[in-house]
């Protein structure tokens, strides 16, 4: 057995070029593991005695033969899911923390490396392939619930309930913003008559107690007595709900407020609204990853890198292409 970084191996099933990295790495980092070496030694000594026409040298060994013809179009998750099997296997073979030597060895990781690329676009085609009947499906019950209900979306219109919601909304709108207008109306007569009152009365009342009329005593309790109702009544209207009824067992349409920010119109506006909420870590986060975003894209665009963007440093990576 081999005790690779994966775990376990039997020697015996090892490839030729996972064999010989192997080797490599056990007489360059522990070659205290003698009886690893040993069998390991023989393994490809055998595999050599062998020559190119092996049995382990097979499609999916990292080593395959020269004139293996193209494999076919797979299809089908079952028949991709043993042709990735195969294709991680080898790439556990070869990245094993062993770089590459020479260029054979980097041809067959190019090779590889290109095999796994084309396996992802095989697993995203397959996906997409069964899919595409829920697609079709969901699509069918988007469009039909867009013809009802779609609300604000781009390049879809207005569902036709959305449109008969808003249209009734605004006449219902319209008719409890006259009733509520006049509701705060009579609030202020109200109001305004219960303070009249209150003053007569507190009048009255002040010259009950150096009066030795009790009529006037009278009157003044009247006055009192007669501004506490006022009061009451204007307080009754105050707390009056504007609404229509919508039938039997169902909620009554009321008024509810809806509150907006409208951004002033002055040269500081934007300015003292950021230094409000920079105080705030979470707005400071995403505000910082939104430019984040805007840095990333002018990095990849190269008429933006050449003038830069102040605080930041456009960086080039090489990745495998």
């Amino acid at each position: 057995m081999y005790l690779s970084s994966k775990g376990a191996v039997p020697i015996a099933t090892m490839p030729f070029p996972y064999a010989t990295n192997a080797l490599k790495k056990l007489n360059r980092e522990s070659p205290e593991r003698i009886e690893e070496i040993k069998a390991l030694t023989e393994h490809i000594a055998k595999l050599e005695a062998e020559g190119p026409d092996n049995s382990r040298a097979v499609v999916g060994d990292n080593q395959p033969p020269e004139d293996v013809a193209p494999a076919v179009k797979i299809s089908g998750r079952a028949a991709i899911d043993a042709h990735v099997s195969d294709l991680l296997t080898e790439a556990v073979n070869w990245a094993d923390g062993v770089a590459i030597e020479n260029e054979g060895q980097a041809a067959e990781v190019g090779k590889l490396y290109r095999s796994l690329q084309q396996a992802a676009e095989l697993v995203k085609d397959n996906a997409a392939a069964e899919k595409k009947p829920h697609n079709d499906a969901v699509t069918e019950i988007q469009s039909w619930n867009n013809g009802y209900v779609a609300k604000g979306l781009k390049g879809t219109p207005d569902g036709t309930l959305t449109k008969a919601i808003a249209a009734t909304g605004r006449l219902s709108t319209a008719w409890m913003t006259k009733q509520e207008d006049e509701r705060k109306a009579r609030e202020k007569i109200a109001a305004d008559a219960a303070l009249a009152a209150a003053k007569e009365a507190m009048a009255l009342r002040e010259e009950a107690k150096e009066t030795t009329d009790i009529a006037v005593m009278d009157r003044a309790e009247d006055a009192l007595a007669g501004a506490k109702a006022l009061l009451r009544q204007a307080d009754g209207v105050a707390k009056e709900k504007v609404r229509v009824a919508a039938g039997q067992g169902v909620r009554a349409v009321g008024l509810r407020s809806v509150w907006h920010a409208d951004l002033v119109d002055g040269p500081n506006s934007w300015a003292l609204a950021y230094s409000h909420y920079k105080q705030n870590p979470e707005f400071m986060a995403e505000f910082h990853a939104l430019i984040k975003r805007w840095a990333d894209r002018d990095a990849k665009i190269e008429a933006h890198r050449g003038a830069g963007v102040p605080g930041f440093n456009f960086r080039e990576e090489k990745v495998a292409a």
